[in-house]
């Protein structure tokens, strides 16, 4: 058994099952916005990697983009032909990972999941690992290949 690293059970779980790289990053405050990472991790905002809760008329989906960029919901719509999306509410985010808002891991096992097309350009990801005051270190490919994630085009320059 691997040595606990701090992260949900399940999540951990699947990280190990998969083999891949990750690494926990603790700090003494929970990071809420991607600008927050950059100042504390010094690195470019595109490796920030926050995960969204979507709520869909096929049910829940995860996205995870780069954090110099925000979330298209029409985007979304024509990928995957939906007509309504929304970011999901509070009490779902919840139901759906066992996070809040703002620290939802980077794999969700057993949610589908979305990852944008820009995120995979950068060496890092980091993002929420479900924990507060955490950091979940991977390689966006690695976010990828555990999640079995559908990578689109899924987000527009924040300007």
């Amino acid at each position: 058994m691997a040595p606990s690293t701090g992260l949900p059970p399940a999540l951990q779980q699947a990280l190990d099952a998969a083999g891949v790289a990750y690494e926990v990053l603790a700090h003494a405050a929970t990071l809420h916005r991607a600008e927050d990472g950059v100042t504390h991790f010094g690195v470019p905002l595109e490796q920030m990697a926050p995960t969204l809760v979507l709520h869909t008329e096929r049910g829940p989906l995860v996205a995870t983009l780069s954090g110099a960029t925000r979330l298209s919901f029409k985007k979304i719509k024509k990928a995957l032909g939906l007509r309504n999306v929304s970011l999901a509410p509070r009490d779902e985010v919840v139901a759906l990972t066992g996070a809040e808002p703002g620290v939802v891991a980077l794999v969700n096992p057993g949610l589908p999941t979305l990852v944008d097309l820009r995120l995979l350009a950068q060496p890092w990801a980091y993002g929420g690992c479900g924990v507060p005051a955490r950091t979940l270190k991977m390689r966006p490919a690695d976010v990828v290949a555990v999640t079995g994630a559908q990578v689109l085009d899924i987000t527009e320059d924040k300007t």
